[in-house]
C-alpha cells in the first residue's frame, strides 16, 4: 500500500491517493510554513492539501530509514529528496505514521523530522 501511495504523489494522481483513505479520515501534518500542525479532515479537504501541497513536489525520490508495520499500522521514516514547482531543491527527513481501518487509512501523522532549512522538529516548535 506503501509504494502505491508514493506511485500516487508520483503520478499526481490525486483520486487514487484519496481512495486509499477513509471517508472520515484525519491527516495532521507538520510540514507547513510556520511548523504548526495542520489538520486535514475527509475526502474534500485531502483532495486539496494533495493537490495544493503535496502535488508541488518533483522529482521525488524517497529513501526508507525506519519501517515497522502491523496489520493495522504502518510507521515509517523517509529521507526525501525532491524539487519545488520553482526548482529549488529540496531535502528532509519525514515521517508517516498510519493506522488503517478496513485496508484503509483512517489516521495519518505526516510529520518532518528535519526541515528542508536543516532545523530538527525538536529546535523549532515547542510542544504546547
Amino acid at each position: 500500500m506503501y509504494e502505491e501511495h508514493i506511485g500516487f504523489i508520483r503520478a499526481h494522481n490525486v483520486e487514487g491517493l484519496v481512495n486509499q483513505y477513509a471517508d472520515d479520515c484525519l491527516l495532521i501534518s507538520t510540514m507547513t510554513p510556520d511548523h504548526r500542525p495542520l489538520y486535514v479532515r475527509g475526502h474534500a479537504e485531502l483532495k486539496k492539501f494533495f493537490e495544493e501541497r503535496i502535488f508541488a513536489l518533483r522529482k521525488l525520490e524517497v529513501e526508507l530509514a525506519q519501517w515497522a508495520e502491523t496489520p493495522d499500522v504502518l510507521m515509517i521514516v523517509e529521507n526525501i529528496n525532491a524539487e519545488t514547482t520553482d526548482g529549488q531543491p529540496l531535502k528532509t527527513r519525514f515521517y508517516d505514521n498510519w493506522s488503517l481501518r478496513n485496508g484503509k487509512i483512517a489516521i495519518h501523522f505526516a510529520g518532518v523530522v528535519q526541515y528542508p532549512d536543516g532545523k530538527f522538529a525538536g529546535d523549532v516548535i515547542a510542544v504546547p
